[in-house]
C-alpha cells in the first residue's frame, strides 16, 4: 500500500510540475518577436474543458517556430520542450489508464528533466551575442 500512496503521490507531484512546465512554454512563446499565443491549459482543465484544441495549438508551435525571428539553436530548442512536454503529458496519461507503474513515471519525469534542461540552454543561447533575436 505504501507503494501505491508513494506512486499516487508521485504522480500528482509530476502532473502539477507538468502543467507549469506548459505555463512557462507558453510565457516563453508569447515574449518571441512573433508572438505565439497557446490556450491556457490549466484554465480548461479547471473548468472540466477538454483540452485537445490547446493540445493541437501546441502542435502546431512545432511549424510556425520556423518563421520565428530567432537563431535556429533558439527554435531547436523550443521545438524540443514542445516535444518532451508531450512526452510526459502522453505518458502520464497512461499512468491513468494503465496505472502508476514505477518506469512510466521514470519516463515522465525524465521527460519534465529535458524540458528543463532545456530552459537551461536556452537561456544560454539567449545571453549570447549575436543572437538573432530583435
Amino acid at each position: 500500500m505504501a507503494d501505491h500512496d508513494n506512486n499516487r503521490e508521485r504522480f500528482l507531484a509530476l502532473t502539477e510540475v507538468l502543467l507549469g512546465a506548459w505555463d512557462f512554454l507558453s510565457a516563453l512563446l508569447t515574449d518571441l518577436p512573433i508572438p505565439v499565443i497557446i490556450p491556457d491549459l490549466v484554465e480548461i482543465i479547471d473548468q472540466d474543458g477538454d483540452p485537445t484544441e490547446a493540445l493541437v495549438a501546441l502542435h502546431r508551435v512545432r511549424q510556425v517556430i520556423e518563421d520565428e525571428p530567432v537563431a535556429e539553436q533558439h527554435k531547436r530548442c523550443l521545438v524540443n520542450m514542445t516535444l518532451d512536454w508531450f512526452t510526459a503529458y502522453e505518458v502520464l496519461g497512461l499512468v491513468q489508464m494503465a496505472g502508476p507503474a514505477p518506469w512510466r513515471l521514470d519516463l515522465a519525469e525524465v521527460a519534465l528533466e529535458r524540458f528543463m534542461t532545456w530552459t537551461e540552454i536556452l537561456d544560454e543561447i539567449e545571453g549570447e551575442p549575436g543572437d538573432d533575436k530583435s
